[in-house]
């Protein structure tokens, strides 16, 4: 018997928060959402009903459910490491103000005394300063605009 993917589209459920067991056999919770709106929780509900409906006299090969299996294990793995960087990147940035600093790096600046590109970052005791062709080292307060 087969039944459309439609069908098994709709046995997918809501809830964000699914349980799953690693190699390890320790149960962890997750809420990842996936491309297209599916998260853990529908990929399980699809699955489960694809086992249900299969033909009992053609049985899914095993090597196919493993790899799915897989597939969706490194998907899953994948999203956490995107969420978990860009929150390290963010963090980074807002806390070191050499960082944002930095990405002014061949940006044109202006101050009241004229404009440049800068050309370099550096950090002494009365902070970070920046390295602006045609004026020299200049302190971040004293930026009054930045351009492309």
């Amino acid at each position: 018997m087969s039944v459309p993917i439609n069908s098994l589209a709709s046995l997918s459920g809501t809830t964000t928060n699914t349980a799953s067991t690693t190699s390890s056999g320790s149960s962890t919770s997750s809420g990842t959402n996936l491309p297209g709106g599916l998260n853990e929780s529908s990929f399980l509900t699809l699955l489960s009903a694809e086992l249900k409906y299969q033909n009992p006299l053609h049985p899914m090969n095993n090597t196919t459910f493993i790899g799915e299996l897989a597939q969706f294990s490194t998907l899953s793995a994948t999203t956490s490491e995107e969420t978990t960087l860009k929150s390290i990147l963010s963090a980074m940035q807002g806390q070191n103000p050499l960082m944002a600093a930095a990405q002014l790096i061949g940006k044109t600046v202006t101050t009241a005394t004229g404009q440049g590109q800068v050309t370099g970052v550096t950090t002494s005791s009365s902070g970070v300063t920046l390295d602006v062709k045609g004026l020299g080292t200049v302190g971040i307060s004293a930026l009054t605009g930045v351009s492309a």
